[in-house]
Formats: structure tokens, C-alpha cells, sequence
């Protein structure tokens, strides 16, 4: 296939040296967990970093969005480099670009330096985030080791999410804010260094098809004028000349894009994806996942410190009851996986995340520990669901465009996030969480709906 890294442990590298799926699968991990850190880890530093280079509040919300805003505009585009180019070459080059910038934010003179090389490590993170599931899609042919594969991979990308504000807060406390881009540059040089050991030297794709510039261009100026509607809209208002300039923009692109998809020969999105069984489905499940849990955390922690006077740190004491199952519930998502099948597990994580969505609803915001059991349950199933999403989704397309697959699946969970914080944020949650989880629960029923469909569309081998 166009893109594939063919990684089995039947293949060599220019050196003659066996390649391990193992140790790609540890490179993998590595990068993206990099990568995913990067999401979270900036949040507890925003003061001291104000502070330090003297910057506007304004300029410290380009210092947050800027990253997310550039990697969901993005994604389709680097998507399109690693199908073109190969997923080898693309992920190295990906994390020498996240290296180098992540040296110059850490190095920042002031806070518009800061915001621009923050949207130059989206530029690493889009080739690097695709790169790494279509290596490990073609590293491990078998369902089942790939299934495990899967959840190794989701678990060591969750647990940044998780951890990250910890880690970003003992760096802060201790090296001062600079050292949480910083580290990023050991990690770099590691991961770059085991790749040329462990990974081909050279990699040329079998075929390369004609680019689709304008439809690439079109997508960037698409999801990057949704991400900066959603996330402009929330901080500034949603009547205010910049989320509303955005949000027209990306609906005209939209159409252009689409209408050229249909009519040009060789499109970005290939029609054959989109046609295929189950696809749209659980991309979409993919999608309402992120637009949920990350909704929810920002509206909870309103609810937490403003209705219950809690700080920031009783605050992160109480996500642990989320983030934890988060982090360790792929690894069992894999193995029941395996004996169960993936739509199995997919559907216990929407009715574990259901029941959690309930409790916060009902008695979320009248008892403490009624929020922690509803925050238990709703971690326990997104841990569940992380993993069959990702392989019922890569199931469903067809193997030569996986690199694109990878790129649809990650641009609708980053474009998730920046909907959900903006639609449950709009809601009343200064007093009470209810309204917010109500919407959680309507979001788990469409995301339930989509997997049913999915799920019908796929064939019953796959599942």
C-alpha cells in the first residue's frame, strides 16, 4: 500500500538488523506521548509565564489554543505527507520539528515569540500523530496483537492528559516555567536516536497518486477557521468580529471543499473512505467522545471551585477519579477486546460513560462523592472505548488509505474538544452541574446511536 512502513518482524533495514514491532511500538509511545503532553501540560504555567515575560491575558490565550488550533487544522494535510511520503521518514521529521521548537518556546523572549513557536510544534505534532498509528497499523497485521498494541499506545498517550498538570506544576515549582517545553528536547533526541537503529533507513512508497493542494489548502483554512470560531468564541463571545469572521470562512470553505472532493479525480478524501462500512460511524463515535469528556472537565471544574470553593489542587485531586481509569482501563480494553470483540467493548465504555453522565445529572451537584462515582464511571468508559474506537475505525478503512483514516480519526478528536469546551461551557454551571451533564447524557446517546450504526455498516468478522 502507498503509505506503508512495512514494520513486520520479517523486515530489515539497511544494515541487515531485524526489525522488532516491539521496539517500534516503544517509539511510537514515546513520540506521541510527547506530543499529547504538550495539550495539558501548559495550563498550570500560564501565570508564571504572564508574569515572566510581562504578556496580556489575550496573548496567554494564543499561548493555549494556538497549539490545538494549528494541529486540528492541520491534520488532514499531514495526514496527506505521511500517505505521500511514508510514515518513517514524515515521523522523523515530525519529531526534529517538535524538538526544535519546543528549544525556542522554552527559550521565548516574549509572549508573541512564545505563541508563534507554540503553533510550529502543531506543525511537528501533525505529521507525528498519524505517522504513529499507520506505523502500528502496519506493524502488527494480527487483530488481536494489534488490538494490544493499540491500547499500549492509548494508554501512554492518556496518561499525559491525566498527569500532565502535576508534572507541569512540579516543573514550574521547581526549574521555573521554561523546563516544561525544555524536556521535550531529551525526549526528541531519544526517540530520533532509536529510530535510526530500530526503524528502516530509507522508505519509498510503492505509488504515489497526484496531490490534492487545493483540497489540502482547503482544509486547513476549514478546520483551522472552526478551531479558532470555536476557541476565539468562547474566550471573546460568539458575536465578536473574529469568531464570526472564522466560522464563515470555514463554512465557505467547507463547501468549496466538499464540492471539489466530488468532482476531482485523485481528492484528498478519497470517496472510497467515506463509502466504506462502519467508517463515518465510528470516526463520528471518535468525535462525540472528546466533545464530551473535555466539555465536561472545563465545565466541572467552574462548578467545583465556584459552587464548592474547592482550589485548584482539591480540583485536580478530584479528576484523578476520571484520569486515573483513563489511564489503565486500555490495557484491559485490549485483552477483553481480543476475546470479547472490539463493538462488545466499545458498547459496556458508552454504557459505563451513561451511567456516570446520570449520576452527575441527578446527584452531581448536591453530593460530593456522588460527583467522584459519576466521574469513576465516566473515566472507567472512556478508558474502555479509546481502544475498539481506534481499531473498529482503522478496520473499517480500506488498508492503503490508513494514513488518511489515522488524520480523519485525529482531527475529529482535537475538533471534538475545541466543541465540546465551547457548547457545555455555555451552559449554567456556576451552582449547579446538572444542565451540563444532562447535555453529557444526550451526547453518550448520539455517540451510542453512531456506534449502533457503525456497527451494523461493518462486516461481522471485523467485530
Amino acid at each position: 500500500m502507498a503509505e506503508s512502513t512495512s514494520l513486520d518482524h520479517r523486515t530489515s533495514d539497511g544494515g541487515g538488523a531485524t526489525l522488532r514491532p516491539g521496539r517500534v511500538l516503544t517509539l511510537a509511545c514515546l513520540a506521541h506521548g510527547m506530543i499529547v503532553i504538550d495539550t495539558s501540560i501548559v495550563h498550570v504555567a500560564i501565570p508564571a509565564i504572564r508574569e515572566s515575560l510581562r504578556a496580556s491575558l489575550p496573548t496567554m490565550q494564543f499561548v493555549v489554543t494556538s497549539y490545538v488550533v494549528v494541529i486540528a487544522g492541520l491534520m488532514l494535510a499531514g495526514s496527506a505527507a505521511v500517505k505521500r511520503y511514508g510514515a518513517v521518514p514524515m515521523f522523523r521529521l515530525g519529531v526534529v520539528l517538535f524538538g526544535v521548537t519546543s528549544a525556542l518556546c522554552g527559550l521565548a523572549p516574549d509572549g508573541a515569540v512564545l505563541v508563534a513557536m507554540r503553533a510550529a510544534q502543531g506543525l511537528g505534532a501533525v505529521l507525528v500523530m498519524p505517522a504513529t498509528l499507520v506505523m502500528l497499523t502496519d506493524t502488527y497485521r494480527d487483530p488481536g496483537q494489534r488490538a494490544k498494541a493499540v491500547s499500549i499506545w492509548s494508554m501512554v498517550a492518556g496518561s499525559p492528559v491525566a498527569f500532565g498538570p502535576t508534572l507541569g506544576g512540579a516543573l514550574v515549582e521547581s526549574v521555573g516555567w521554561r523546563s516544561i517545553f525544555l524536556i521535550n528536547v531529551p525526549i526528541a533526541l531519544t526517540v530520533l536516536w532509536l529510530s535510526a537503529r530500530h526503524m528502516p533507513r530509507h522508505e519509498q512508497p510503492a505509488h504515489r497518486e497526484p496531490q490534492d493542494i487545493p483540497g489540502q489548502l482547503l482544509s486547513v483554512v476549514f478546520l483551522g477557521g472552526l478551531a479558532l470560531a470555536l476557541a476565539e468564541g468562547q474566550d471573546l463571545g460568539w458575536t465578536r468580529p473574529l469568531p464570526v469572521a472564522a466560522a464563515v470562512i470555514a463554512l465557505i470553505a467547507f463547501a468549496v471543499f466538499v464540492a471539489r472532493q466530488r468532482s476531482y479525480a485523485h481528492p484528498m478524501i478519497p470517496g472510497e473512505l467515506f463509502r466504506a462500512p462502519g467508517f463515518r460511524g465510528y470516526v463520528t463515535v471518535g468525535l462525540l467522545l472528546f466533545v464530551g469528556y473535555n466539555g465536561l472537565m472545563f465545565t466541572l471544574s467552574v462548578f467545583l471551585q465556584q459552587a464548592r470553593g474547592y482550589d485548584p489542587v482539591t480540583v485536580g485531586l478530584c479528576f484523578l477519579a476520571s484520569a486515573l481509569p483513563i489511564t489503565f482501563m486500555p490495557l484491559l480494553a485490549g485483552r477483553f477486546g481480543t476475546k470479547l470483540g472490539p463493538r462488545t467493548v466499545l458498547g459496556a465504555g458508552i454504557a459505563l460513560s451513561l451511567l456516570g453522565g446520570v449520576l452527575l445529572a441527578v446527584i452531581g451537584s448536591h453530593a460530593p462523592l456522588g460527583t467522584c462515582a459519576g466521574l469513576v464511571f465516566i473515566g472507567l468508559g472512556f478508558g474502555l472505548m479509546t481502544v475498539p474506537q481506534i481499531t473498529l475505525t482503522m478496520a473499517a478503512a480500506p488498508a492503503h488509505h490508513s494514513a488518511i483514516a489515522s488524520g480523519l480519526m485525529s482531527a475529529g478528536r482535537s475538533t471534538g474538544s475545541l466543541i465540546g469546551v465551547a457548547l457545555l461551557a455555555g451552559l449554567p454551571a456556576a451552582t449547579s452541574i446538572t444542565a451540563p451533564a444532562v447535555a453529557l447524557v444526550a451526547v453518550y446517546v448520539l455517540m451510542a446511536l453512531a456506534a449502533v450504526v457503525g456497527g451494523r455498516a461493518l462486516p461481522a468478522e471485523t467485530g
